[in-house]
């Protein structure tokens, strides 16, 4: 399939708005049971499901036990979230929370809405260990949208002027229609893509509530997460003008980890990442990740991940 035959599988009449144009009452809403299940929705043996939204009507209150991922193709969209509406426009995304009670507003024949449906075991640890090398400011990103999206049971993503965005998009459509080689391993992929390229208009959305008052908190964590190996407490401290009391109170507050606490998570996510990336042994690893003692770091690598690095590696590489 390319870009040409996906925009025609957009834009084509499904039965459903055939129905909708013949009988020509666009105000009647669709009726929806009042829970969508992901085992009722989802494909057998697909990770995730690509609905496209039926346009001409508008669709009834309804909420369901998976995530969804709503995206403008074209056009645009208004849904209203447990009771508050809200307005998504072309090249936007807005990740829908599980029992969320929502409805959608009425499609015209240019606005093309994209429903990517994931089930909450689609963001296992597998995934969220390939988010951006699983650094330290990755994990806080994705810590503040998990507890944004459960307090507004949504979360819009300023990506309308994200050319990335647009073009990750257009390869999951391309990949999930299609039926090549290795198809579910490439969904998956873009999915990381489309997840990191999210998190960085999250992180660059100066307007976001839940970030205003966190900038100065990321250079810290940005920077601990590139000079894991070599920064002390000390050195970070005066690095940022901060007495070492006073930046290790701020980050408990701020992220609930002590200084300590963020680098050896960070020197045990490398060590995850070599482990399923290279052929380094175990004790190879320790050492390049900063630990001159393997029994330490087997210690702080299974209170991590709860087994040990060659369980790790046997578990989550490739292929396996």
């Amino acid at each position: 399939m390319d870009r040409e035959a996906l925009e025609q599988l957009l834009t084509a009449y499904t039965a459903a708005e055939q129905e909708y144009l013949r009988e020509g009452t666009p105000d009647k809403e669709v009726p929806q049971p009042s829970e969508l299940l992901e085992e009722e929705i989802l494909p057998p043996g697909e990770s995730i499901g690509i609905v496209r939204q039926d346009r001409f009507r508008p669709v009834g209150s309804h909420k369901h036990n998976y995530i969804e991922l709503n995206y403008v193709w074209s056009g645009g969209c208004s849904q209203v979230v447990q009771g508050k509406k809200i307005v998504t426009s072309q090249g936007e995304i807005c990740l829908m929370d599980s029992e969320a009670e929502h409805s959608v507003g009425l499609c015209d024949e240019q606005d093309i809405l994209i429903n990517i449906l994931i089930p909450k075991r689609y963001f296992n640890h597998n995934f969220f260990s390939r988010m951006s090398g699983q650094g330290i400011l990755s994990r806080f990103l994705l810590n503040a949208v998990t507890k944004q999206r459960n307090r507004e049971h949504f979360l819009q993503f300023p990506t309308s002027q994200n050319p990335k965005v647009a073009w990750i998009m257009e390869q999951i459509l391309l990949e999930y229609y299609g039926d090549d080689l290795g198809r579910q391993e490439v969904l998956d992929s873009y999915m990381i893509l489309l997840f990191t390229e999210m998190l960085r208009c999250f992180r660059a959305d100066s307007g976001n509530e839940c970030l205003k008052e966190t900038v100065p908190l990321f250079e810290i964590l940005h920077y601990m997460e590139k000079k894991y190996l070599t920064c002390t407490l000390s050195q970070t401290a005066e690095y940022f003008g901060f007495h070492p009391v006073y930046l290790t109170a701020m980050l408990k507050e701020k992220t609930g980890k002590s200084f300590v606490e963020h680098i050896q998570s960070q020197r045990i996510s490398q060590a995850g990442n070599l482990l399923l990336r290279t052929d380094l042994t175990v004790a190879e690893i320790a050492e390049k990740v900063g630990y001159n003692n393997v029994e330490f770091f087997y210690r702080k690598f299974r209170q991590m991940y709860e087994c040990t690095p060659g369980e790790y590696r046997k578990n989550f590489s490739s292929g396996s």
